[in-house]
Parts: structure tokens; sequence; C-alpha cells
């Protein structure tokens, strides 16, 4: 059985092939490609954009690659230019089932309107049509425009224009939605989000895989951790993610724990710093000043696998305070490894936590209320203990890594055996 998948990132062993730096987003994939590419009943082809000139080809393993010329601008808007690669790779490969890996770009439904009528499925990541809505975060045009940025102005790629990029790309999302007949995701939210476009869509839930190093790791352990500290993933590089939600609930902490310290994952950051390029990073650096909590911040640099490992397990709890995400990977991790989480109440991550059991909710822009949880579990190790132990189980068989393969391969061959004209009910099946 041939599948091709059309994803939104380059593989490491492409990356180290061009030299370019590996990416950190995406790694889900790695491991489900590798599981699934392991199965001689399958033969696996992958297929994303690069910033390049011709159409290339790689092998690696059993694994086939094939890269299209045209880099970000073409994979974030509908392109007809990057056609005739698609009808090259379609020639070549002749794929049985063609799996779109995200909704968040258009070069897959450029495929899709290319070649109408075959066996699709797609794999619903974030859902940009809920995100757009809660883009800025309820962030007040007055703030927007506020913090603007010199460099914002004379690009028109400020909080405002991101806004406007998001919702013009959500007619891309519906239509891909609305063309195909199978849709993978994880969470109640989104199958609610796809069942509104696709009443017919047969929905299939599968977990992804973490990225292999958080399996061999460490879980946490409450004696190893660096008192009152705070993972805040990169809940300050874009008003979405609620970084400044964050900071409201520290200057209340401060309160109680003086100590207390948050982590923020930020791009260019060196020594701790937080550098401003952006409007959004503008504010945050304001807000630091407003609330006299400078010496409670901490910026990091993006890390590798190994290093977000390290950062977590030495957090005595973890934040992930977006306006709305679906599956949050840094939630999934973070409970993966018995990190004590605290999420907003949005989105997909409904599902994932029961609150106070492994782990606790906050209603977003509630800043009150994350901060007395975030005392909570600073203030009892019995609770923070019960919070990781739980939070471990239901992780790991979220998690699991050969039921995880073997679930999507099941789904192929239901896709391969099933007759276009079926309506059987396959909701669920797998997981």
């Amino acid at each position: 059985m041939k599948v091709l998948w059309i994803v939104n990132t380059i593989f490491p062993e492409v990356a180290d092939e061009l030299k370019i730096p590996r990416g950190l987003s995406g790694g889900w994939l790695l491991d489900l490609a590798e599981g699934i590419s392991r199965n001689t009943e399958f033969d696996l082809a992958i297929a994303s954009m690069y910033n390049g000139t011709e159409l290339r080809t790689y092998h690696f393993g059993n694994k086939r690659f094939f890269l299209i010329p045209g880099g970000g601008k073409k994979k974030m808007f509908y392109s007809k230019s990057i056609v005739p690669y698609w009808k090259k790779i379609e020639e070549t490969f002749q794929p049985d089932i063609v799996h779109v890996h995200g909704t968040e770009y258009s070069h897959g439904l450029v495929y899709m309107d290319t070649f109408p009528g075959k066996k699709y499925l797609l794999t619903v990541q974030g859902i940009i049509g809920a995100i757009s809505r809660e883009f800025n975060a309820n962030l007040t045009l007055g703030q927007k425009l506020r913090y603007r940025t010199l460099k914002e102005y004379l690009h028109f790629n400020g909080m405002i224009e991101k806004q406007l990029l998001f919702s013009r790309n959500v007619q891309y999302e519906k239509r891909m939605i609305a063309g195909v007949k199978y849709v993978t995701g994880r969470t109640f939210w989104d199958e609610a989000y796809v069942k509104s476009i696709n009443r017919e869509a047969k929905y299939f839930r599968c977990f992804y895989n973490l990225r292999q190093e958080f399996y061999g790791a460490a879980k946490w352990d409450r004696e190893a951790v660096d008192e009152y500290t705070i993972y805040g993933s990169t809940a300050a590089q874009a008003p979405l993610k609620g970084g400044h939600v964050v900071l409201k609930a520290i200057s209340i902490v401060k309160q109680v724990y003086p100590q207390v310290k948050i982590r923020f994952l930020m791009p260019n950051s060196k020594n701790g710093s937080l550098p401003i390029n952006s409007g959004y990073q503008k504010m945050i650096a304001e807000l630091i000043k407003k609330y006299d909590i400078k010496d409670n911040v901490e910026f990091i640099p993006s890390q590798k696998p190994d290093g977000v490992i390290s950062y977590m397990q030495r957090s005595h709890c973890a934040v992930i305070p977006s306006a709305m995400e679906n599956a949050s990977s840094t939630l999934r991790e973070a409970m993966h490894l018995g990190v004590p989480c605290i999420a907003a109440y949005r989105g997909g991550m409904t599902d994932l936590i029961q609150d106070g059991i492994d782990g606790y909710f906050f209603d977003f822009e509630e800043s009150e209320f994350l901060a007395q949880r975030i005392i909570n579990i600073f203030a009892d190790d019995d609770l923070a203990k019960k919070l990781s132990r739980n939070a471990i189980q239901k992780a790991e068989a979220w998690h699991d890594r050969e039921k995880n393969v073997t679930d999507m391969e099941n789904i192929y061959r239901t896709i391969m055996e099933e007759k276009d004209e079926s309506a059987a009910d396959v909701h669920n099946e797998f997981c």
C-alpha cells in the first residue's frame, strides 16, 4: 500500500542533507513515520516544501522524500505554481492514500484540487478557524497599536496583520475539511469543529507519539526540582500563548513566594534576557517592569528535545495558558514526564486534564485563579506528587508508541477496504 504524506516540516535526515538547521516542530511525526516505514505492507513517501529551485527526491531507509521548491510563501498562500511538482510526484509514486497532516497551510489543498477523487485522509492539528478568533487573546486595538514596533510598521507584520493572515487562510482550511471523507484528530473539540463543516466526514481518534527523547527520559521527581520554578514554554512569544496572563499571576504568587521564577522559551534570548522582536515582546517587557518581577522571569533560548526535558524535569510545575489550542504538545509532554500542570480551559485541552486529579484548569485571563493554583502546588508536596502520578498514568496510555502506529495502520487499511459508496460509521474505532 502506497501512502503519501503531505507535511509542513522538513524531516531531520533531509535537513541534514540540505545542510539547514533541523526544525523544532513536527517532532510527533518522526516516530510515527519510522514505525509505519518498518512495516513492509506500506510504502511511505513524505512531501514537503523547501527554499529551493527544483524538485528533489531522497531515500533514507524505507522512507522516500519529495521536496517541492517554493518555500514558506507558496506553502502559506494557495499557489498553482506548484501543480507541476505535484503532478510529477503523483506520476512517480502513484499513492493509494494521500495523508495530509495539518490544515494550517495550503500546499496540501493544491494537491487535493489537482487530483480530486483520490482517497484522502486529513489529520487536524491546530484549528486555525478557531485560533484566528482568539489569535490576539482579547488584546484591544489600542494595545496592539501602542506596542507596535517600527519593524512591524515597515513590514506590515504586527499582531493586527498576523491575525488577518490567519483569518484569510480559514477559507483554505474549510475547503480541506469539506473535501475529504476521512479525518483523524485527538479531541472532542477538533471533532466538533470538523463535524460543523463536514457532517459526513468519518472521524478517527488517534493520538500522536511524542518525540522519541521523551520515552527514555526520567520522570519528574519532587526532590530534584528547582524550588518554586515554573516552566512557561513559549507563552511569551505571542498573545495567543497567554504570556501576559501568566505575568500578572506571577506578581500575585510573588507575594507568597518571593523567589518564584518562570522560565519562557524565547528564540535569540541571551543570558536570560528578552529580545524585543515584536510588539508583543515589547508589551511583555513593559508588564515585567509594571509588576516589578524582573528577577522572577527568565528567558531561555529555543531548546532541542533534551533541553526541553531538562527544564521540565527541574520545574516545580508547568503552566500552559493558551487562549486557544488543540491537544497541546507541551502539556502532553509535561504530563508524560509527570510535571504537575496547570492549563487554560480552552479548546482541546479540556479533554486532557481531569481537574484536581491529574492537573489543574483555570479560565483564560483569570490570573488570580491561576496564581492560587500555582500557590497550591508549591505549598502541598502530596498534592504535587498525586497530580504527577496520575498524569504519568494517563499520558503513557495516550502515547503508547506501538499502539499509535498500529492504530494509524488500521485506519489506512479501513480506508483502502471501504468502498467509496459505503457509509459505515467507523468513528473512534481504533482509540
